[in-house]
C-alpha cells in the first residue's frame, strides 16, 4: 500500500473514546442539566416577582384587564382594582406629603368634595372620580371619609336642576377637602391648602393621574 493510501485510511479510522473520556462527558451534561433546573426556574420567578411586585405589594393582572393589589386594613384584606400598575405612572409627579392632608381631614371627621367640569365632553373624567371616591370613601372601608361629586361651575345648557354642589377650591379648609380635576399642559397633582388639584392633559390620562394620586394616598408610591 502507497503512503498515500495508508494517509487516507487513518483519516478514516474513527478512534473510540476512552472510558474517562466518557465519563468527563457524561458529568458534563449532569452538570448542566443540574445547572438548567435549578437556576432557570429560579431566573423565571424572579422575573416574574419583578413584573408583578411593586414596593412590596403584589399585583395580579385578570382577565378584565384591571391590575388588582391587596390593601389590608386591620385583619381585614382588600383586593383593590386599578387601571394602571404604578410602574407605568412613575412618570406622574405628586406633592410629597400630600397623603398627609387625607388623613388630616379624616381625623377631624371631615368631608371631601370631587369636583369637576360640567360640560366635559369625556365621561372618563368621571371614571377618575369614581377612582378616587371608592379610596377615599367607605367601598373598602379604608379612609372611610364622606365622598361626595360637585360641579366647579353651573352647567352650560342644563335646563333642569340637578341637585349637584357648585364647589371650587375657596370651599375648602381643615374639615373640607376639594378635589378638583382639570385638563392642562401637563399630569401632576399638588394641593392649595385643603384643596387637591390633579391636572392631566387630556381626559383619558386623567385617569392615570387620579391612580397615582390613590397609590399615594395608600403609601404604595411615595
Amino acid at each position: 500500500m502507497s503512503d498515500k493510501k495508508k494517509k487516507k485510511a487513518r483519516k478514516k479510522e474513527k478512534k473510540p473514546l476512552s472510558s474517562t473520556a466518557k465519563f468527563i462527558i457524561f458529568c458534563v451534561i449532569l452538570v448542566v442539566l443540574f445547572l438548567g433546573l435549578v437556576f432557570i426556574p429560579a431566573y423565571i420567578k424572579k422575573a416574574n416577582i419583578e413584573k408583578y411586585e411593586y414596593n412590596n405589594f403584589e399585583f395580579i393582572q385578570k382577565k378584565d384587564g384591571f391590575w388588582y393589589t391587596m390593601v389590608q386594613k386591620g385583619a381585614q384584606p382588600y383586593w383593590i382594582p386599578f387601571y394602571y400598575h404604578p410602574s407605568e405612572l412613575e412618570d406622574i409627579p405628586v406633592e410629597p406629603g400630600l397623603r398627609d392632608k387625607f388623613f388630616e381631614i379624616r381625623d377631624n371627621n371631615g368631608s371631601i368634595f370631587i369636583t369637576l367640569d360640567p360640560d366635559s365632553e369625556d365621561n372618563q373624567i368621571v371614571i377618575a372620580g369614581v377612582e378616587i371616591s371608592r379610596i377615599t370613601g367607605g367601598r373598602y372601608d379604608l379612609l372611610n371619609v364622606p365622598t361626595s361629586s360637585a360641579f366647579i361651575k353651573p352647567p352650560k345648557d342644563s335646563v333642569t336642576e340637578t341637585g349637584t354642589p357648585i364647589i371650587t377650591c375657596m370651599h375648602s379648609n381643615n374639615k373640607t377637602m376639594v378635589i378638583w380635576l382639570t385638563l392642562s399642559d401637563k399630569n401632576i397633582a399638588y394641593s392649595y391648602d385643603y384643596c387637591i388639584i390633579l391636572e392631566a392633559l387630556t381626559y383619558e390620562e386623567m385617569i392615570r393621574v387620579a391612580d397615582r394620586a390613590m397609590y399615594h394616598l395608600l403609601g404604595i408610591m411615595s
